[in-house]
């Protein structure tokens, strides 16, 4: 059996979103990687001989640099496989899983709290309708990519939506909520289907992310059903397992996040797909240190 090479690439989002090979990730992105070496005890430069690489996430840029390193082309991702992933690690992938969901408790939102916009009359209609809004480009890393508006685009809003137009072909406009819990659940997905190996709880600040609570499942299973009822919330895990087994299947194998919200609308309501993470997640090391 081939040893496995764990590579922490914490740029992933930003190369993701650049799509260039030869995007060069800001310092601190890098440096973070470095910072937090350890975070597997796995974790080094993988040696030419690997074919077992695991990365944070797989993108252009990183198989560009490992075939610089040497190691095989063969042994790495094919062009379509790592652009099946850039593709359903757009927003847009998110509000379609979403869609599919058939769901109907009334604490549970439905997609349309979203729009997928592609003109600047389209988002300013939506927050006219709406009031405040969160707008998010389909493609970012943690915390970028996302503005904050209220009653209308500034000039820097319009500015900042006409380049995301621009270079990404569309804004993701939503309802903005006071968020009350942040969680997720976690998958693996491989080529006989979609497992789930468990949910996560985290926070994040301006929509970047701040931190994981280490809890046990039944905990946070717990903590989401005193919001909506645990029929539902199995219901809706079933689904997703589902919904994504025939989406991923055959075109992806790693693992995956949806991230998910309480939030407080007139009552409280409960997100099941706020993004869709094709990747390795906080939430996943999280839940390896707490049930290890």
């Amino acid at each position: 059996m081939s040893e496995q090479i764990y590579i922490f690439n914490p740029e992933h989002d930003l190369c993701i979103a650049n799509g260039d090979e030869n995007f060069v990730p800001p310092r601190s992105a890098v440096g973070f990687a470095k910072e937090n070496i350890d975070m597997s005890e796995h974790m080094r430069r993988p040696n030419k001989q690997s074919r077992n690489i695991i990365p944070w996430g797989w993108n252009h840029s990183l198989k560009k640099r490992l075939i610089n390193e040497g190691i095989d082309p063969a042994t790495l991702p094919s062009e379509e496989e790592l652009q099946f992933i850039r593709t359903h690690s757009r927003r847009e992938f998110a509000l379609d899983v979403h869609s599919r969901l058939n769901c109907a408790d009334s604490q549970v939102i439905g997609a349309d709290y979203r729009i997928v916009a592609t003109s600047t009359n389209e988002i300013e209609a939506f927050i006219s309708a709406n009031g405040s809004a969160v707008l998010k480009s389909p493609l970012s890393g943690s915390g970028k990519g996302i503005r904050f508006v209220r009653e209308g685009l500034s000039v820097s809003d319009e500015g900042w939506c006409r380049r995301t137009l621009d270079k990404q072909g569309s804004v993701i406009v939503e309802r903005r909520f006071e968020i009350i819990k942040e969680c997720a659940m976690l998958f693996e997905c491989h080529h006989e289907g979609i497992d789930f190996i468990g949910y996560s709880l985290f926070e994040t600040k301006n929509g970047a992310y701040s931190r994981n609570i280490l809890a046990s499942n039944e905990d946070i299973e717990d903590m989401i059903a005193g919001y909506i009822s645990r029929d539902t919330l199995i219901a809706i895990r079933e689904g997703l397992t589902s919904i994504l087994a025939n989406s991923l299947v055959g075109h992806y194998e790693g693992y995956l996040g949806v991230d998910q919200m309480i939030c407080q609308a007139d009552s409280p309501v409960f997100v099941p797909v706020s993004e869709i993470n094709l990747r390795m997640t906080m939430g996943l090391i999280a839940r390896n240190q707490y049930d290890n």
